[in-house]
């Protein structure tokens, strides 16, 4: 199914990068609202289907260029013969960055099938951020857990199952609630930078956030970004859309070169 763009909703709301959620009545009150609480506006969004969860197009995170959202879908898990939702996930890239480069390698006949565009995304020199929005409760415990099972043979082969073990100590510490979001953000310097937020249903922007991770971890971030852009990728759906909207991203690009040509 295409991505879908709608508008988001008008109401305001404040968000706070740390263990409690800053609400709008707290003006009301001694309490002052941290510097990266950003208002929710209105704005194109993105909205997966199946969850019904939407993020925000244009996206502005603590580090990079402006970003574009390539999609969304929603990881599922079989629970007693049910399948339950457990989060939807979205993926965005520097949207000028990426364009260019995509133009380059259609233009080097690199493109045939999906895949290549999920490869182009992956490798790309480009920041890259995966947003989970979290669509019912876990621990910070299942978290890792059903992302070790396809990371920690990678870190091991990599060699750097230490990167591992900082990555999954600090979701150990975590209860991950319904409409807390997990933002993690691949650097081109080859850093994994992690955030978790507090509940809300309102998509916001990041550009003043803070990380509350860092891990300098090439293998680490890319292990990570291969369990939902690989071959074998954790959210299918999700998948067949990033590669839909990198073909979006490049056919505006090419649209802005031949009107550069013009």
């Amino acid at each position: 199914m295409m991505q879908q763009l709608c508008r988001s909703n008008t109401r305001s709301a404040h968000l706070t990068h740390g263990s409690t959620r800053c609400p709008a009545a707290a003006f009301r009150t001694s309490h002052k609202c941290r510097k990266s609480c950003v208002p929710v506006r209105a704005s194109l969004t993105v909205k997966d289907p199946q969850s019904g969860v939407e993020f925000l197009l244009a996206q502005k995170f603590w580090q990079g260029e402006a970003y574009r959202c390539l999609g969304a879908g929603t990881r599922s898990k079989q629970i007693v013969f049910v399948n339950v939702k457990v989060y939807s996930v979205a993926a965005y890239v520097e949207a000028d960055r990426a364009a260019k480069e995509l133009g380059i390698r259609e233009r080097g006949g690199f493109f045939e099938t999906d895949d290549d565009y999920c490869s182009a995304i992956l490798d790309g020199a480009f920041n890259k951020v995966l947003a989970l929005h979290l669509v019912r409760d876990v621990t910070g415990e299942q978290f890792t857990e059903a992302i070790n099972k396809s990371l920690l043979p990678r870190m091991q082969l990599a060699g750097d199952t230490a990167s591992l073990d900082q990555f999954n100590a600090y979701f150990n510490s975590k209860n991950l609630a319904n409409n807390s979001e997990v933002l993690l953000l691949w650097s081109v310097a080859g850093d994994l930078e992690v955030l978790v937020t507090p509940p809300t249903t309102f998509p916001h922007e990041y550009g003043e956030a803070k990380p509350e991770l860092r891990i300098n971890s090439p293998a680490l971030g890319r292990g990570l970004f291969e369990i939902f852009l690989g071959s074998s990728p954790v959210v299918p759906d999700a998948r067949t859309e990033w590669a839909k909207g990198a073909k979006a991203l490049l056919e505006s690009e090419n649209v802005k070169r031949a009107s550069r040509k013009a």
